[in-house]
């Protein structure tokens, strides 16, 4: 039987790790297995050679092992990362469609719950990971997702939301400045002075109004005046308010 195919759940997984990194090195990928490979038993085989550790219920002459190259080419990824995410979550049972994981001189496999072993195999898999999956039909067929792009959506809202956190901070502390510089504080600094002066000038422009026109009849500025007491009450709000917390 001459043609083979990849079980289901592997190529999702390959397809994760090209979405995730679509700029990864592939030269060291692989799915079936070269003739060293054939010459024993391994994933790499078709499983309808008879050169398999295991057999499934079909009849489907498949391979049920691929190799990722371990380049991902992508900042704040790594393929060490991207195996921790996958064992993990076969580690804690919302996964189960893998048997065995080897990466850099070490071994993951179901067989033993999921804890690192040294490998010792020829192939120290430095250069890229491999994934074995399971011979059962229902992990074999498994298209959902590894958890990889799930782990970028929240670091991205993460980083989100922490710059929206040191924007928020920043927007606080400048408001702080703006009304200790309205206050007069004893302490307050040409920054805090020029801060103030700032704002003043933005509310006058957006009121179409000349340095000349405030009156205590339009928006008066100064110790006491209209626009220092907004001021004063958005420092009070601005020392009294943190970013929530999420």
């Amino acid at each position: 039987m001459a043609s083979w195919i990849l079980v289901p759940c592997l190529v999702s997984l390959r397809t994760e790790f090209n979405t995730l990194a679509p700029s990864r090195d592939r030269s060291s990928d692989g799915s079936i297995g070269d003739s060293a490979h054939a010459s024993s038993s391994s994933d790499h085989n078709p499983d309808e050679t008879g050169a398999t550790p295991s057999e499934d219920a079909d009849n489907l002459n498949e391979v049920h092992a691929i190799d990722v190259d371990a380049d991902l080419r992508k900042s704040g990824w790594s393929m060490a990362k991207a195996v921790e995410i996958i064992v993990t979550r076969h580690r804690e049972g919302r996964d189960n469609r893998l048997q065995n994981v080897i990466y850099n001189r070490r071994i993951w496999s179901r067989s033993w719950g999921w804890t690192a072993r040294t490998y010792t195999g020829s192939n120290p898999h430095d250069k890229h990971a491999h994934f074995s999956s399971r011979y059962t039909t229902a992990q074999e067929s498994d298209t959902r997702r590894w958890g990889l792009l799930e782990r970028e959506e929240l670091e991205d809202r993460q980083a989100e939301q922490a710059a929206k956190d040191e924007e928020y901070e920043m927007s606080a502390a400048f408001w702080a400045s703006a009304a200790k510089g309205a206050r007069g504080d004893a302490d307050a600094t040409a920054t805090d002075r020029n801060n103030r002066n700032n704002v003043v000038t933005v509310v006058r422009f957006a009121l179409g109004l000349e340095a000349d026109e405030v009156t205590d009849q339009t928006l008066p500025s100064g110790p006491g005046g209209q626009l220092d007491q907004v001021l004063e009450k958005l420092g009070e709000i601005a020392d009294n308010t943190a970013p929530a917390a999420r």
